[in-house]
């Protein structure tokens, strides 16, 4: 009887079984890239002013964050390498709009340099009108100015403030 089992489970295992097979070839995936280039400055640009007096701006200056990369962005700006005594009583001030349109419509940030110190302080540049991203090809103008606050005083004077600005650019999560 344990023989007649035996046999019949291997017979089971032996038995036939239909199938079929096909195949999808070809399977590829290209990243995309981003690429951002800071260019078209004014006469102001990068901000180098001398002379200035406690309450007074800088005269403005424009540049344009351009996406030559084949993806959409969003760009963000942060300022780094700040050395100076007066860094801590100077203001920024951040604006963009419409390339050959009202270009300075919309306030991005207005306040003190220190504020936007490192990536973790980034202010974002895209987001609002005129573009929700930088879509490839495409330019955002940044204006800036920047003034020596009220606060200073007169320990103040002959005293320098340096920075460097950076823009990064990021692809817009899907």
């Amino acid at each position: 009887m344990i023989v007649a089992a035996v046999s019949v489970v291997a017979g089971a295992t032996v038995a036939g079984v239909f199938s079929s097979q096909d195949e999808i070839e070809g399977n590829t995936i290209a990243t995309g890239s981003v690429n951002l280039v800071v260019h078209n400055f004014s006469e102001n640009k990068p901000i180098n002013t001398s002379l200035l007096v406690p309450g007074e701006w800088t005269p403005w200056g424009r540049a344009e964050a351009y996406n030559t990369g084949n993806v959409p962005v969003q760009v963000y700006m942060y300022v780094d390498n700040v050395e100076g005594v007066v860094c801590g009583k100077t203001n920024l001030e951040l604006r963009t709009g419409w390339a050959g349109g009202d270009e300075k419509v919309r306030e991005i940030y207005n306040g003190p340099l220190m504020d936007l110190v490192g990536p973790e302080n980034r202010e974002e540049i895209t987001g609002n009108p005129p573009f929700d991203q930088l879509n490839p090809n495409w330019s955002q103008v940044v204006w800036q100015r920047a003034q020596l606050d009220d606060s200073a005083d007169s320990g103040d004077q002959g005293e320098v403030c340096s920075w460097r600005e950076v823009f990064v650019a990021e692809n817009v999560a899907p």
